[in-house]
C-alpha cells in the first residue's frame, strides 16, 4: 500500500518558465535531507521558510510560484505544513489504528538501503549505552538523528532519505522509548 501525494488543481492558471500554462500541479513528499536544507537557507523567517518549503512540495521555480494567487498558495502552504508536522500514518489514514503494531512503522514511501526498498522500519527500544552517547552530543537535531539510527538500525545518511512525515512519526515513538516506564510497554503489548 503506496501513498501518492495529492494533485493541487490551480484557481488561476500560471505560465511555466519554459511558456507553457500550468494547470495542476503534482505535489511531492517533502523529505527530511531537502527539509533541513530549505529551513537552513531560509532562516528564522516562518514566511521566507515556508516559501522554500512550497518550492520543495511543488518543484516549481520562484519565478513561477510568485505567480500563484494568493488562495492556491495557501493551499500548497497547508499541505507543507501538513507533510512538516504530521506523521505518516495522518497520510496513510489507516482505519485499523488499534491492531497496528507501534514498533512495526509503515513508511510513507519506499526507502531504498543499500540496495533494496524498505515499505516499513522495525523499531527496537534503545540500550542505555545509546542514550549515554547520545546525551554527548551538542544540539537536539544531533541527538534526535543518533537515537533515530540507534532504534530503527539505519546508517545516518539513509535517515536524510526518509520524508519528514516518517521522521515525524518515527520521533513520536522514540519518545515513548526515552520517557515512558517499562509499565507503559506491557499495557501497551497486553490488549
Amino acid at each position: 500500500m503506496s501513498w501518492t501525494p495529492p494533485v493541487h488543481v490551480l484557481l488561476s492558471p500560471i505560465t511555466g518558465d519554459n511558456g507553457s500554462e500550468i494547470e495542476q500541479i503534482q505535489l511531492k513528499p517533502l523529505y527530511y535531507a531537502a527539509q533541513k536544507e530549505a529551513l537552513a537557507r531560509a532562516g528564522d523567517d516562518e514566511d521566507d521558510q515556508f516559501f522554500e518549503l512550497a518550492k520543495l512540495a511543488t518543484g516549481l521555480s520562484v519565478k513561477e510560484l510568485d505567480q500563484l494567487k494568493r488562495p492556491d498558495y495557501v493551499s500548497i502552504a497547508q499541505y507543507v505544513y501538513e507533510m512538516s508536522t504530521r506523521p505518516a500514518s495522518y497520510f496513510l489514514e489507516r482505519q485499523d489504528e488499534q491492531s497496528v503494531d507501534p514498533d512495526q512503522v509503515q513508511l510513507l514511501q519506499p526507502l531504498n538501503v543499500a540496495g533494496r526498498s524498505m515499505t516499513s522500519l522495525t523499531l527496537e527500544m534503545p540500550v542505555l549505552r545509546a542514550t549515554k552517547a547520545m546525551k554527548k552530543l551538542k544540539t537536539a537535531k544531533e541527538r534526535a538523528e543518533l537515537i533515530t539510527a540507534h532504534c530503527t538500525g539505519l546508517m545516518l545518511p539513509d535517515l536524510d532519505l526518509l520524508t519528514v512525515p516518517d521522521w515525524t512519526q518515527l520521533q513520536v515513538r522514540i519518545d515513548d522509548f526515552l520517557n515512558k516506564p517499562a509499565d507503559f510497554f506491557r499495557s501497551a503489548t497486553s490488549k
